[in-house]
């Protein structure tokens, strides 16, 4: 069949002539294929809907897991956190005890340091009182001792006397003799006495 390209209103009145209209002309040209592009049409239209929905399912599974994992982890990092606060704090108690303990083992081994330290010195006082009462005994029987062995001064008065009396050659040796051994014994009984 030869192809004319009638003009716009003569189409119209030719169709009117021939009893059809532009709609069923329009349905038997191209009524299967708009009826395939429409059906395509509403299955892409499904299809994208149906894809649509599983994105945001898809993504409200991910936000509900990525919700959970932040939880998870803030949970964790809580418990991390007050893990390494209960571990600050328990070493700073110990640290403290330890300090504690320092402090009283460093006054007590100072007490205790003093107190030798006193012992030590009462000891020593004690010893060197009781050496100066030694000393001061001593010194005191060394001079009673002189004061008995000295010679007194009426004593070597005589002794010069008789030695005087002897170089001259004086006749009364005899009493002199007499008077210097009188002399003697009562210095020797003077030192008994003592």
């Amino acid at each position: 069949m030869p192809k004319t390209t009638p003009s716009t209103g003569n189409t119209e009145e030719a169709l009117a002539a021939g009893g059809g209209s532009i709609d069923q002309i329009r349905e038997i040209l191209f009524g299967s294929a708009e009826r395939k592009i429409d059906s395509r049409f509403a299955k892409a239209e499904k299809e994208l809907a149906a894809a649509a929905a599983d994105a945001a399912d898809q993504l409200a599974d991910m936000r509900d897991g990525l919700q959970s994992r932040l939880e998870t982890l803030d949970d964790r990092l809580d418990s991390q956190i007050a893990e390494v606060i209960e571990r600050i704090e328990k070493t700073q108690a110990d640290l403290e005890k330890e300090i504690q303990d320092a402090k009283r083992d460093l006054t007590d081994g100072l007490s205790s340091l003093e107190k030798r330290i006193k012992q030590q010195q009462t000891a020593q006082s004690a010893d060197f009182k009781k050496r100066l009462k030694t000393l001061e005994g001593e010194f005191n029987d060394a001079i009673a001792r002189l004061e008995k062995e000295k010679t007194g001064n009426h004593d070597l008065g005589g002794y010069l006397m008789e030695i005087g009396l002897r170089l001259k050659g004086d006749q009364g040796l005899e009493a002199i003799q007499t008077s210097v051994g009188a002399a003697l014994d009562s210095r020797d009984e003077k030192k008994a006495s003592e």
